[in-house]
């Protein structure tokens, strides 16, 4: 159910977002806009705070390492891997006419999707590393679905 609910959460919030572009097709007002993005960039922030940094420093507590090295060290590692990502990827931001990343003749909606791409990066490997710690997985076979849940937590 953990596992569910882990995978469904954000698929239900990211649709439902996504289904706002239906009632926001023109122009949205710039306070708005400065409340949604602000709003977005907190979510973020606390995401990669609860999900990422403080397990990480659990994590190294729990192995007798300096606590906050591997969380700093990962953090920085992430910043230069999106900052590459971002330099090399040809991507379009909406209200651009000029792509960034390296010169390609690609269509505006293809280096839309890239941008897409490029921030969702982040968002799986928070939902990855919830995945990837969990020790003990318990299993079960419901009318020949198979179920499993992280059972160490």
């Amino acid at each position: 159910m953990n596992l569910f609910l882990g995978l469904a959460i954000p698929f239900i919030g990211t649709s439902a977002g996504s289904f706002m572009v239906f009632f926001m097709k023109n122009k949205i007002n710039k306070s708005i806009e400065k409340v949604l993005l602000g709003f977005a960039s907190g979510v973020m922030i606390a995401a990669s705070v609860w999900s990422l940094l403080i397990p990480s420093i659990e994590m190294a507590t729990e192995q007798n390492r300096i606590s906050w090295f591997p969380a700093a060290i990962g953090f920085i590692l992430g910043i230069l891997f999106l900052l590459g990502l971002d330099s090399l990827i040809p991507h379009l931001h909406l209200h651009d006419e000029k792509p960034e990343g390296i010169r390609a003749e690609l269509k505006k909606t293809t280096m839309l999707v890239l941008a897409v791409t490029l921030h969702n990066i982040p968002e799986r490997n928070g939902s990855g590393s919830y995945i990837c710690r969990c020790t003990t997985w318990k299993c079960w076979n419901n009318n020949g679905r198979s179920f499993c849940t992280c059972d160490s937590e």
